[in-house]
């Protein structure tokens, strides 16, 4: 057996933990369970004449979940929509201070999403929802959770991810807003 004497012109990736990947299940189960609650509600309802009354509250539940932890995901992936015509014109140094302003701008808003929900939480436990008389907190506590993860996911990606992406030596930089 030879071995081949041509060097690989691709050096290997650094593979990244990918901390978002529960989350990212999460994320999956739920919107399959939304789908799968959906069509069976219109099933019952105009086949078997004999509507699920919680199936409509599950599905405003898991939505609301659904779309802060996947906001969540996102920030870890570091691909929230940005209009990148200017930035990507811009020299790499200037790219840079941008980068860092958009991460301090985005977790002062996240910060104050998280603490301005808290009296939220705090009335909710006193409001019961309609068919699953669950605490009403069930559907305001997305906005907490989700502004802490995302926090938290930018945080990582600054100090996780970011180093290690430019260490790849080709010259790249990442456009990326956070």
């Amino acid at each position: 057996m030879t071995e081949d004497p041509t060097p690989d012109p691709k050096p290997a990736k650094r593979r990244f933990h990918d901390l978002a990947l529960p989350l990212r299940i999460l994320v999956g189960v739920a919107f399959a369970t939304i789908v799968t609650l959906t069509i069976a509600q219109v099933f019952f309802r105009f086949v078997l004449n004999s509507p699920l009354v919680w199936s409509e509250e599950v599905v405003r539940i898991l939505l609301v979940w659904m779309t802060f932890i996947g906001a969540a995901v996102v920030c870890w992936d570091g691909r929230h929509l940005s209009v990148d015509v200017l930035f990507n014109r811009l020299p790499a140094g200037l790219r840079r201070v941008m980068r860092v302003f958009n991460a301090v701008v985005g977790i002062a808003f996240l910060a104050a999403l998280a603490w301005y929900s808290i009296p939220l939480l705090e009335i909710g436990w006193h409001v019961g929802s309609g068919a699953l008389d669950l605490p009403d907190t069930v559907i305001r506590a997305p906005a907490f959770v989700g502004g802490i993860l995302m926090i938290a996911f930018i945080l990582l990606r600054w100090f996780y991810r970011r180093p290690r992406e430019s260490d790849r030596g080709d010259g790249s930089d990442t456009t990326d807003a956070i």
